[in-house]
């Protein structure tokens, strides 16, 4: 950051100047009769940038108009986009009535999302309201929970690969929709505080920078637990076929239980900490956490099952619900790639891995 000091003038009765520096004005496009914008953070500095006064932020009330939503889940999704980017007042109108479909949509959505709730409602429109007060909900705190979720989802889910627990893979659908309710609810916090610099302070960002690596490593997780959940239906699959695995197969499917719930506590582990050796550590264990997923892959077909055949139909499907597991452990290396570039950006003059 280059500084440059400069004597600040006074400018008639009242007023004080600081010239600015010929250089950035020439290339910046500055000249005598050009308006600047003068841009007042939090903690005292002043900011000159050129361009257009900033657009005003988004307003609290907004309308949806239901009878433009004649697909399913189109409203659900304008519901969804209306309550990320910050809306607290939220009016489904129609001309002609609201059809049941959309009165289901509307009332699924509500219970989905935190803090939500219908306060009126007629033939033609129904009126949401947000009650969540935003400072309630510390962004690391939603992380935090996203991530004992997604890893909650993926013990479940090798437990009833390997045999064991098959009855509890529903849980897993269950806790996928609590993941969806903390994303969007993260999402939200995160675009507030993208506006109002006292949100930000209030819910833990004080660099402006972790907004967007915040807002990645919520997106990772979300889709970490979307992948978990198509694991899960693969292995209700697999049971509808008959699949029974042997105890080789089984016990490589709880060596990597244990090997992907340590790559994630590692690599959530150091993004919280901002640690820079212990995400070099993450992205070191990926690589054999990835082999151990490969290996499963190549023992599915391979085994014998309880047909007496070398391969059937529901040994091959083994390599359908193995495949989003090696997405799961390629998501975590990002979360260890961000905490790195976080550590990197921290103002000292010396880094390294130990």
């Amino acid at each position: 950051m280059e500084v440059e000091p400069r004597k600040v003038q006074r400018l008639g009765y009242s007023s004080l100047g600081v010239s600015l520096p010929k250089d950035w004005a020439r290339a910046s496009g500055v000249e005598p009769g050009t308006t600047v914008l003068v841009v007042k953070e939090d903690d005292g500095t002043l900011r000159i940038r050129t361009g257009e006064p900033p657009a005003s932020t988004v307003g609290e009330e907004c309308a949806l108009d239901a009878d433009s939503c004649s697909r399913p889940g189109a409203l659900r999704r304008l519901l969804i986009g209306s309550y990320v980017v910050g809306r607290n007042s939220i009016r489904v109108k129609s001309r002609t009535g609201l059809s049941s479909e959309h009165l289901r949509e509307i009332q699924e959505t509500a219970k989905s999302l935190t803090g939500l709730t219908i306060v009126n409602q007629g033939p033609k429109f129904v009126l949401i309201e947000n009650f969540a007060e935003p400072t309630r909900f510390p962004i690391d705190g939603l992380l935090r929970r996203l991530q004992y979720l997604t890893s909650r989802m993926g013990h479940l889910s090798l437990q009833a690969l390997r045999g064991h627990g098959a009855h509890e893979v529903s849980e897993v659908h269950r806790l996928e929709d609590e993941a969806d309710r903390l994303y969007w609810l993260a999402t939200r916090q995160l675009l507030l505080a993208a506006r109002d610099r006292t949100v930000a302070a209030k819910i833990g960002v004080t660099e402006p920078r972790h907004l967007l690596g915040d807002r990645v490593v919520a997106i990772t997780l979300e889709s970490i637990a979307d992948l978990w959940e198509e694991v899960a239906r693969g292995v209700e699959s697999l049971e509808t076929a008959g699949f029974r695995p042997t105890s080789g197969f089984a016990d490589t499917v709880a060596k990597l239980d244990t090997a992907l719930a340590s790559l994630g506590d590692a690599s959530m582990t150091a993004f919280f900490a901002t640690s820079l050796g212990d995400a070099n550590a993450a992205l070191d264990l990926a690589p054999s956490v990835g082999a151990q997923v490969d290996a499963l892959r190549v023992q599915a077909p391979s085994q014998r099952c309880e047909r007496g055949l070398d391969v059937c139909t529901s040994c091959l499907l083994v390599g359908e619900v193995v495949r989003p597991i090696g997405q799961i452990v390629r998501q975590y290396g990002t979360v260890a790639q961000i905490t790195m570039n976080r550590a990197l950006e921290l103002d000292r003059d010396t880094f390294g891995l130990g």
